[in-house]
């Protein structure tokens, strides 16, 4: 009985003993995974620490951030990178937003092509970020904002930014000299733009043209019908173009009609004169003399008369059509 208890004691503190183990042994690695997060979080604020009061360093974007923006490989990639990290999510369509990730974008390119490093990037984009808010949230003058940017580079080039706020203490004098050049010839020479797009509210146009459309009159002649009459290429070749073909029957018809009558009457006519001269012509001779005078000038008058009067009539019935659309 005694080792029977002595067994049972031991393997209920075995069995304490390993929950023991695996709470720990979880709790410990719970607080790894929680300091390995926590490390990951505070890369970013580590380097804010490190950085004097009063610098411009990191003020816009983040140090993380600036390393995403330089593995930019394209400019519509750096514009979309910008405009994520800016949150404008409707910058293609808004004005304002959009204004504003091209005024990034293009200082961001200009101070790569400066061979400018991540701090001298990030300070600039946060010059930047100052200059556009003094006229945007704290509607500076464009001489008050000059003051503004003057005090900005006061300092630089000294060596103690820790003991004298120095807010672009990581640029040298050329460097100051290039900044200076670029934000007077883009920001300040565009100033007034700049404060009408933020100050006005832009009125929403909406652009609009109304359209005629003319469609072709009915029995027009020769020209194709309009898209909303349309048939299938079959129909038109069997019924369309069929019926064309049977009507040149019913116009040569009409030709050899108009011939025999011509020539009947000028017969008739030249019979019934006293002209004796007439006379000494047979009929067949005389005949095919009126014929070949019909053929060569009084039909082809007269056809030339019938397609001049349909002519007229067509131009009639569109400029009619014409009246009616309006």
């Amino acid at each position: 009985m005694r080792n029977k208890g002595l067994r049972e004691f031991t393997l209920e503190n075995i069995l304490k003993n390993s929950e023991k183990m695996s709470s720990k042994k979880s709790k410990m690695s719970s607080a790894r995974r929680s300091r390995v997060k926590k490390k990951e979080k505070t890369d970013d604020e580590e380097m804010l620490e490190k950085e004097p009061k009063g610098s411009f360093a990191w003020k816009l974007f983040l140090p993380s951030q600036i390393k995403t923006l330089v593995s930019a490989e394209s400019p519509e990639e750096l514009e979309e990178k910008i405009a994520n990290a800016l949150g404008f999510d409707q910058y293609e369509v808004d004005l304002r937003d959009g204004a504003q990730v091209d005024y990034y974008v293009a200082g961001f390119h200009w101070a790569q092509q400066k061979n400018f490093d991540e701090r001298q990037l990030g300070g600039f984009m946060g010059l930047l970020l100052a200059l556009i808010d003094n006229l945007k949230e704290n509607s500076m003058s464009k001489a008050e904002n000059l003051r503004f940017l003057k005090s900005c580079f006061t300092g630089v080039g000294l060596d103690n930014p820790e003991q004298i706020p120095i807010s672009l203490y990581f640029f040298t004098l050329e460097q100051a000299k290039d900044v200076m050049e670029y934000v007077l010839t883009t920001f300040f020479q565009h100033y007034d733009l700049y404060d009408y797009l933020f100050k006005i509210e832009q009125d929403e146009m909406i652009i609009g043209s109304d359209l005629s459309v003319e469609v072709c009159p009915e029995n027009a002649g020769p020209v194709p019908p309009p898209l909303e009459e349309g048939i299938l290429s079959e129909l038109f070749s069997q019924f369309c173009l069929g019926q064309g073909q049977q009507e040149e029957e019913p116009m040569e018809c009409d030709r050899e009609d108009a011939e025999s009558d011509v020539t009947d009457a000028v017969m008739k006519a030249i019979v019934s004169s006293e002209d004796s001269s007439i006379k000494e012509v047979s009929p067949d001779e005389l005949r095919k003399v009126i014929l070949k005078v019909t053929n060569e000038m009084i039909l082809p008058a007269k056809q030339e008369l019938r397609d001049k009067i349909k002519e007229r009539e067509r131009s009639y019935v569109a400029k009619i059509g014409k009246v009616q659309v309006k």
